[in-house]
Order: C-alpha cells, then sequence, then structure tokens
C-alpha cells in the first residue's frame, strides 16, 4: 500500500548548481528564480516539515542524452558552452556552461524519478525541469534538454509500461508530444491556451497520436481568457475518465503556473484554487493508481509571486503541510463565449478519443 495522500514523504530537488545560467537580464528566466522558490519554501515553513527532505540532483547521463537527443544537436550544445558563441534558438541564447547547466537541471528530473524508485521518497518536487519543448534534434522555448522524455527512458528502463504526462502548462508541449507520438505506453495529455495565439503554435485537439499511439496524444486548447471555472469544467470532463481508464504506473505533473492571470506570457486568468484543485486530483490519482509514484515539475511562471504562491500550493498539496496563499481577484469571470467554446472543445475530444479507450461518456 502506499502512504496516505494526506502525509507523504516527500523530496525537493535542490542545488545553487541550478543558478549556473545567463540567458540575460531581459529574458524571462532569469537567475535567481530556483533560488528565490526554495527561499520562500522555507520561509512559509515547508520545506522545515519533518517529512520533506532536500535531494541533490545529479547530471544526466551522458547515456540518456545520446538517447533523447542527436549527436549533431548535442555537438552544437557543447560548442556553445564551450565558446559561448551561438544560441540554441531565437529565445534561447547560448552561454558558456550551458551543456553543464541544462544536464544538471534535467539531471533533477531523473534523480527525482530514482529517489522515488529507490524509496527514498513518495513524490519529488523540482523547481526547475518540465523542458517539454526540446525535441530530438532542436532546443528552443527556454527549453535546452527534454529532462521529462530523458526520465520516461528511464522508468521504460525499470520495467514500466504505463507513464502519464499531464501537461497543464499554459504552452503546448510540442517536445514531449513528439517523442511519444506513436506510444501507448505514454499517455500525454496537454492543457494549454489556443496554439492560434500562443507559442509553440501546434497542440491541436486533432493531434492525438498516430498508430499504435492513437488515443494517447490528448490536447485541449483554451481560448483566451479562460479562468478557473472552464478549466474545472474541463479537467473533470476529460482528465479522470482518460487517467482511470490507463490506470497510470507513474505520474508526471506539470502544473501549468504560467496560466496564472498576473502571469506576463499568457492569456489565462486562473488563480492557486485551480492549481490546488488539479494538484489534489492528481496526487489522490497517484495514490489510486500509481502506489504514490508522482514526479512533480515547476515548468513555466513568469511572473514572481504567482509562481512562489503556485509553488507553495503545489507542495503543500503533495506533502499534507498547510499553506495559504493570498486572496487572488481575476479582473473578470469566464463569459458566455468562453463557455460555449470550452463546452464545444470538450465534445469534440471526448468524440475523438473516448470511443479509442472504451470509455463510455456520462
Amino acid at each position: 500500500m502506499s502512504p496516505s495522500p494526506r502525509k507523504c514523504n516527500v523530496g525537493f530537488l535542490w542545488d545553487p548548481m541550478m543558478e549556473t545560467f545567463d540567458f540575460g537580464k531581459s529574458h524571462p528566466v532569469r537567475v535567481g528564480r530556483f533560488q528565490m522558490v526554495r527561499d520562500f519554501l522555507k520561509e512559509i515553513q515547508l520545506l522545515s516539515a519533518d517529512n520533506i527532505s532536500t535531494i541533490k540532483p545529479h547530471p544526466l547521463s551522458e547515456e540518456l542524452l545520446e538517447r533523447i537527443h542527436a549527436p549533431d544537436y548535442l555537438d552544437e550544445v557543447r560548442r556553445i558552452s564551450k565558446t559561448g558563441v551561438g544560441d540554441i534558438d531565437i529565445d534561447t541564447p547560448g552561454f558558456q556552461g550551458i551543456y553543464e547547466n541544462a544536464r544538471f537541471t534535467s539531471g533533477a528530473t531523473v534523480t527525482g524519478v530514482n529517489s522515488i524508485l529507490s524509496g527514498d521518497c513518495d513524490h519529488f518536487y523540482s523547481p526547475t525541469g518540465g523542458f517539454h519543448h526540446a525535441k530530438y534534434e532542436w532546443g528552443g522555448g527556454f527549453c535546452v534538454f527534454n529532462d521529462i522524455a530523458a526520465a520516461v527512458y528511464k522508468l521504460k528502463d525499470n520495467g514500466f509500461s504505463r507513464v502519464l504526462i499531464l501537461d497543464l502548462d499554459v504552452h503546448h508541449g510540442n517536445g514531449t508530444q513528439e517523442y511519444f507520438y506513436q506510444d501507448p505506453e505514454v499517455l500525454t495529455i496537454s492543457f494549454h491556451e489556443d496554439p492560434e495565439w500562443l507559442y509553440p503554435h501546434d497542440g491541436y485537439i486533432q493531434d492525438i497520436g498516430f498508430g499504435a499511439g492513437l488515443g494517447y496524444n490528448v490536447n485541449f486548447p483554451f481560448p483566451m481568457d479562460s479562468g478557473d471555472a472552464v478549466y474545472r469544467y474541463a479537467f473533470d470532463a476529460l482528465v479522470p475518465p482518460l487517467v482511470d481508464s490507463f490506470k497510470p504506473e507513474f505520474i508526471f505533473l506539470l502544473p501549468g503556473f504560467d496560466g496564472h492571470y498576473r502571469d506576463p506570457m499568457a492569456h489565462l486568468i486562473l488563480t492557486t484554487d485551480i492549481i490546488r484543485y488539479t494538484s489534489k486530483w492528481t496526487h489522490n490519482a497517484a495514490h489510486r493508481w500509481s502506489e504514490g509514484k508522482l514526479g512533480v515539475v515547476s515548468g513555466g511562471g513568469y511572473h514572481p509571486e504567482a509562481f512562489l504562491w503556485c509553488a507553495g500550493t503545489v507542495l503543500s498539496v503533495i506533502s499534507g503541510n498547510e499553506y495559504s496563499p493570498p486572496i487572488q481577484s481575476p479582473p473578470f469571470e469566464d463569459d458566455e463565449e468562453t463557455w460555449g467554446v470550452v463546452k464545444d472543445n470538450v465534445r469534440l475530444v471526448q468524440k475523438l478519443v473516448f470511443p479509442i479507450h472504451d470509455i463510455k461518456k456520462e
């Protein structure tokens, strides 16, 4: 039996090496981002809880790197890292040491997986990770190496055949989708803003996988200005039946901090209430199906205060310790037009995907 969902042993991934990056002073991902999270979690006394321990990350192994990325791409990252000349992509500047830093920040996710497999913790939370835009031959979207792909490969090496990636980041996980688009052993569910308006401009409802993986890639795009109410409606209509049908053995959660209404990089109007709701459901699902095996990575989030509130909320949920963020007031509520689009999209996803999993719509 897995431990009670109320009080679980949680590993917090942390090391100052996470801060050895430099995308530039004007970049949304700035030095101090991860230290800020650690300091905040310490300030609100979550890190001093008796069931939360700090785990030192290890760099992503060369063996895993060579499985998830093309040799030419790795050579280019190494060259940039050595010389400091060149960029990973237009939005992901290169710098000296980028190869080593990316191995470390991505390695934190795999370290978390190993800690769960060894029994050192039930769940892990990393303030970094969730580099879901990185592809086999390409990096970008602030992502160099795809830590989620590496972690799934590690699980497969250990005999896992049903892995859930619940990606609630406001930007579609195009890289992760590409890795597992034909893989029925990985169920990827991505909730994100309408790709017409937001990077990376893909992740449409009709993209449901291919071949043996048909039906195992689920995209749900939200219209601009979607708030907690429509988000919860779509989540309840789609996620529980899909997850209960799949019965995952391990769950990864990208909680979607950048969907917060104060975030400057997107156009949803979510609050920490929905972060708490989706995290609590996912935590309970991990205890129901996965013997508690749950890994959480921060992903995006570009408003400092909102990012910290979300981090505190998620860690409190999965550890069973108390934390309440400030009361939040989005600028407006979901309107009739938003509700109409979301309900239509829910019906379309159900029509395309549910029959493949033999799920009966209630």
